[in-house]
């Protein structure tokens, strides 16, 4: 199966990954979160395209998946509602899988961010927030919700689609970065380049 990653750099959530019409073997029908996900409509005639729902945050009473623009807001081109599924595409055979949320709302990429979210759907994801291979018995890391604020040399870890559980340490904070995406699902060197911090 032949992969195209659009960007490798992602410091919470996904990476972007488009692939011909072929079904991937791990991460699917998941109930928790750092797994496979995205956009039904990010898909062309020879691609479909997926990522990672990253976590579980809530504002104002509702449950939202928390991921990328380019993951769940098709670089910018996805309307309010649109279906958000897990697996995402890619690992089902480019074929819709079950629908877990609803696309709300992204910053439009080239605002200095790379986020999106979607409202979760009622009983199709894990709503304690567990994000998959950090709150195993077999990593040792337990689910918290208290939030410190980011430093260089504090060490840092999550869980993608393509590269699973992974560790490192910050290297710098209020960092931008360049970063090309495609235009759309599968466009090859129909790239835009935009200067972003990522998600």
């Amino acid at each position: 199966m032949k992969l195209k990653i659009s960007s490798k750099l992602s410091i919470v959530t996904a990476v972007f990954v488009c692939a011909p019409f072929a079904q991937a073997q791990y991460q699917t029908q998941n109930n928790n979160y750092g797994v496979s996900g995205g956009n039904v409509n990010d898909i062309s005639k020879a691609f479909c395209c997926s990522g990672t729902l990253g976590s579980l945050v809530t504002a104002g009473g509702m449950q939202y998946i928390l991921s990328n623009n380019h993951v769940l807001a098709r670089q910018d081109q996805a309307s309010p509602g649109e279906d958000i599924s897990q697996p995402g595409l890619i690992d089902n055979g480019c074929q819709v899988p079950r629908i877990v949320a609803d696309f709300t709302a992204a910053p439009q990429l080239g605002t200095n961010v790379d986020c999106a979210i979607a409202q979760l759907r009622a009983g199709t994801m894990n709503t304690g927030g567990a994000i998959q291979g950090l709150n195993g018995s077999n990593t040792g890391v337990q689910l918290s919700t208290t939030v410190a604020a980011p430093s260089v040399g504090m060490a840092v870890q999550k869980s993608g689609r393509t590269t699973g559980h992974t560790t490192g340490t910050i290297g710098s904070t209020n960092t931008s970065v360049k970063v090309q995406y495609q235009i759309q699902c599968g466009k090859g060197k129909n790239i835009r380049s935009v200067t972003q911090t990522r998600c």
